[in-house]
């Protein structure tokens, strides 16, 4: 099955005096896609990470969007055959049908969990998913964030001084990597000095390559280290309960018990994973996305009340998130095609986030796109646990970037994670600069 050729030696704007293998822009200037538009009898397999790489997989889907909506990805050896959705209402339509999508088989678009054989939030249909998110939502609503400010202000700090003080570095180790580990670390009451290990332990559990033979070794190795750790601090957070999320989880009740350790357990993984991947491909993303649009920092600059939507928007291009799974248990109809029991179906949200029947000039970065009813949370009862503390990550350091009056120049080459489900970076050369200064 083929998916699409690469040319990555045509010459391109790359904005930097170089070609870059992952443009920033994602408009598809710098390189050329050989492939047709798909009709009846495309053949397109959107398991095929070339796209990916080149940061060109937003074009297939205007594509599919366009031609074949509800498209069936067939078969390979890169995993089952499943649904893809392209279109805002579809995705929004089989996030809100919990009773023909499960999510009880599994999340991620590849034939693994994070968690193992274990049920997470992710990977849990009603009631049991009610019955374990409500423990933890009254907790990370915004109201509740809002108690964490200075948490989120002083790491927000921790990072620019050390940017600052770096001048050049790469953007994704130094900061995005671990601003929402810091910031994640105290809401659960993880000892500053050990955030270093849950952004180790989050890089070993999500971010295999789906191209590559998964190394069962290494995602149980991860698994085991993260356990053993957090039974420990669950014991101690039990015999002596504090304000943070560990406390919360160890002492709450499900079905008029304690959570047992594998509920424990599924959960820790999920807080420490999601908790990661979100705010961390979003401000690499935006700060490529700013990059390429230096009036739209400019505007921010002059204009703070921008900060709000500019941040919703960054959240809508960027689409960290890009998609999730679900599975038929009955027979379902979505747009002109029916799903049969058992198939699997994936939600894009990074393709939804680019609908044109929903948002004008879709592909274009706008800071004051109103509105922007985005889905990269998700939609219905998966809805992002995280989101609330997410936003205020974001909107923090972006606050301070600007209130220091600094700019994130990209001097090298970006690259792609080669990953499906998120849309993200592993390496992005910055330089900081004061943002009054052009070139």
């Amino acid at each position: 099955m083929t998916f699409l050729m690469v040319d990555t030696n045509l010459a391109g704007p790359y904005g930097r005096g170089k070609t870059s293998p992952c443009p920033t822009s994602d408009a598809g200037d710098a390189m050329t896609l050989s492939y047709s538009a798909p009709g009846a009898g495309s053949d397109i397999d959107l398991m095929d990470l070339s796209a990916v790489a080149a940061n060109q997989e937003m074009k297939i889907f205007d594509d599919l969007r366009k031609h074949q909506p509800v498209y069936w990805n067939a078969p390979s050896e890169r995993g089952p055959g499943f649904w893809a959705l392209t279109r805002h209402a579809d995705v929004k339509q089989a996030a809100s049908d919990v009773e023909g999508l499960s999510s009880a088989e599994g999340t991620q678009i590849v034939d693994r969990k994070v968690e193992g054989a274990l049920a997470s939030l992710h990977n849990m249909d009603d009631p049991e998913h009610a019955k374990l998110r409500r423990i933890a939502v009254p907790h990370l609503r915004a109201i509740k964030v809002q108690q964490w400010q200075e948490v989120i202000s002083s790491s927000v700090r921790l990072l620019l001084d050390e940017a600052e003080d770096r001048g050049e570095f790469d953007m994704v180790e130094v900061v995005s990597a671990r601003l929402p580990m810091l910031v994640l670390a105290q809401v659960l009451g993880v000892p500053g000095e050990d955030a270093p290990r849950m952004v180790d332990w989050t890089n070993r559990l999500t971010s295999s390559d789906p191209d590559d033979m998964v190394d069962k070794a290494t995602l149980a190795l991860a698994r085991e280290e993260l356990m053993t750790y957090f039974a420990d601090l669950t014991e101690w957070r039990r015999a002596h309960p504090t304000t943070d999320l560990i406390s919360v989880l160890a002492t709450g009740q499900k079905d008029g018990r304690p959570l047992t350790w594998e509920e424990l357990a599924a959960y820790y993984i999920v807080l420490v994973a999601a908790g990661n991947e979100t705010t961390r491909h979003l401000v690499s993303g935006a700060t490529l996305a700013l990059h390429d649009t230096p009036d739209s920092w400019a505007r921010i600059l002059r204009d703070e009340a921008l900060l709000g939507p500019a941040v919703e928007e960054m959240f809508r291009y960027v689409s960290p998130v890009a998609g999730m799974r679900r599975t038929a248990t009955k027979q379902v109809i979505i747009g002109d095609k029916t799903i049969s029991p058992g198939d699997k179906v994936v939600l894009w949200f990074a393709a939804a986030n680019r609908d044109p029947e929903v948002f004008d000039n879709p592909g274009e970065f706008r800071i004051d796109r109103t509105p922007n009813d985005h889905l990269t949370f998700g939609w219905g009862i998966h809805f992002c646990l995280g989101a609330h503390l997410a936003r205020a990550e974001v909107r923090e350091f972006y606050r301070q970037t600007r209130e220091r009056g600094l700019r994130f120049d990209v001097v090298g080459e970006p690259e792609r994670v080669r990953h499906n489900i998120f849309r993200g970076w592993s390496k992005l050369p910055v330089r900081v600069v004061p943002a009054h200064r052009v070139g």
